[in-house]
């Protein structure tokens, strides 16, 4: 790891430029600050009033995720507003005042203690294979998915095919289940955002179409967010992944199933089918996405033509899929989604190139495609869980 000062001034821009989103994208006009780098590992970071000055280990932005090094600075962030914006002084540092701010400028829940526990590969408030008690029945619902996605490798077409179906109406049912549940005994759903990162500067349309088929069939919604490469000082593009944790964990599944998969069959395709080049290789990838989407929508719109709760009327005549009667009833996750970004921009993207034959391959290869794999947590390391006993040491 390169730990010249050219680093140093990159992570220190980097720093100051996503501070002044976080208070763009909130609206809030506070007075200037400074950044400085520490060292040490038993504070991640600290804001100095006196100084007007927040501080940033260095051993966190080189060891964790940058993630994780946002979620630190909107903690000292929010420590900073009280300073410039609360009437009233809080008597502990992490007292009402700083949790006003904390929801004012959408700070995960997860970062607002004193104490957090971040994993190896991704800060989450919870491991990948231990759910809370409080969630038991996602745990249960998931694990039912699980095993029905692992009869996906099955030789027999149906069979796959059906066991795929399936995983997805018990995710919809389970879902619509918790939501008729909160609502009788007005109780509040339980979110999470995990990022993907995708180490691309660019959002190309393979990664549009996944997301795309994410949010429609998978419950969760999606968006692209800046993402940052502190080893590398490389900016770059992140996917995000906002719901429920069951459904958060079964779309990240899905989202590394369909990148690998993609380009399996497209390298499978192209050794009997030399030339085209990129142009060729972008048509079979998004022919196959857009027909694996149009089977999901085709058995989606089967499963409410057999159950009572059939997905909301849209603008158009497109099929619904299997996420729409959820997201549509998530009042919770609309209030979480616009705490996280309450300033979003909506951008599309067209193919510029055709080759028809790819893109009839790629067809055939997404109408026979079917989810095949077990959903199984991704491997956090065998050494131990970091614990940080203190984010901060607020004077």
């Amino acid at each position: 790891m390169d730990n010249s000062d050219r680093f140093k001034r990159a992570w220190l821009r980097q720093l100051s430029k996503a501070h002044h989103n976080i208070l763009w994208r909130n609206n809030i006009q506070a007075s200037p600050v400074s950044f400085s780098l520490m060292k040490g590992q038993k504070v991640w970071g600290r804001w100095s009033p006196e100084n007007r000055l927040i501080l940033i280990s260095e051993e966190l932005i080189q060891n964790h995720p940058w993630t994780a090094v946002l979620g630190i600075l909107g903690h000292e962030t929010a420590h900073q507003l009280v300073t410039d914006l609360a009437r009233q002084q809080d008597e502990k540092p992490h007292g009402q005042g700083f949790h006003r701010m904390a929801a004012r400028i959408g700070l995960d829940p997860f970062y607002c203690g004193a104490s957090v526990e971040l994993m190896e590969d991704c800060p989450r408030p919870w491991p990948d294979d231990d759910l809370p008690p409080a969630l038991d029945k996602s745990a249960r619902a998931l694990e039912k998915v699980r095993k029905l996605l692992a009869l996906g490798g099955s030789p027999v077409a149906a069979e796959a095919e059906n066991a795929m179906n399936a995983a997805a109406r018990l995710m919809a049912r389970h879902n619509l289940d918790l939501l008729e549940a909160e609502s009788r005994e007005n109780l509040a759903g339980q979110y999470e955002y995990r990022t993907i990162s995708l180490e691309t500067r660019r959002i190309n349309s393979r990664l549009a179409l996944i997301a795309h088929i994410l949010n429609r069939h998978f419950f969760v919604e999606t968006i692209f967010v800046p993402g940052y490469n502190p080893l590398t000082d490389t900016e770059e593009k992140n996917l995000e992944l906002m719901g429920r944790p069951e459904n958060t964990r079964l779309a990240e599944h899905v989202f590394q199933f369909l990148m690998e998969r993609t380009e399996t069959l497209w390298r499978a395709h192209h050794r009997g089918h030399k030339g085209g080049g990129q142009v060729a290789r972008n048509s079979f990838i998004i022919g196959l996405l857009e027909a694996f989407c149009k089977k999901l929508d085709e058995a989606a719109a089967a499963s409410c033509e057999t159950t009572e709760k059939s997905a909301p009327e849209t603008d158009n005549d497109e099929r619904p899929g299997f996420s729409a009667p959820v997201l549509a009833r998530d009042i919770g996750l609309d209030d979480y989604i616009h705490r996280r970004h309450p300033k979003v921009t909506r951008t599309s993207s067209r193919r510029r190139f055709y080759d028809p034959e790819s893109d009839k391959a790629g067809r055939a290869a997404g109408r026979a495609l079917n989810l095949n794999r077990p959903v199984e947590s991704r491997d956090t390391g065998s050494g131990p869980r970091r614990l940080i006993n203190h984010l901060d040491k607020t004077p």
